[in-house]
């Protein structure tokens, strides 16, 4: 009996109690590609007389391009399908700070915050009496 019909090899990692398959087995989707490959290539055994002696990936596409005819999904479908999708472009940019220079940047932010509080200086403030109500009109209720 070859090792490859025992089913995958099981490997034990030092320090560890899991074991890990590995092998031929273990790839889902190389065997479910496989699998789709040959259900593709096989022959169509449908009802439909235009599609005797093709393939049944060569049905798909047939009837994927017919109906693409008359819907705008289908068409979509199709067109991804068969040219690929538009390749999308995404800007990504990466910082890198340690530490440290974050929580220098944070001091240094405070200390400017704090320092521009005290050179506040108020221009054009109206005038105003302190403690006082205003009446419906807006002025001043002053008793």
């Amino acid at each position: 009996m070859r090792h490859s019909d025992q089913g995958p090899q099981i490997i034990r990692t030092p320090g560890s109690n899991i074991p890990i398959p590995v092998g031929r087995d273990t790839d889902l989707a190389q065997r479910g590609a496989e699998c789709l490959e040959t259900v593709a290539n096989d022959l169509y055994d449908g009802d439909v007389l235009e599609y005797l002696g093709k393939t049944r990936l060569e049905v798909a596409v047939l009837s994927l391009a017919k109906a693409s005819e008359y819907d705008s999904s289908a068409r979509t479908e199709f067109l991804d399908r068969a040219m690929g999708k538009p390749k999308q472009r995404v800007d990504s940019t990466s910082v890198t700070v340690n530490l440290t220079d974050f929580l220098h940047q944070l001091a240094e932010e405070d200390h400017n915050q704090a320092r521009d509080s005290k050179r506040e200086v108020v221009i054009d403030a109206e005038p105003g009496i302190p403690n006082a109500t205003e009446t419906e009109d807006g002025l001043p209720f002053l008793c």
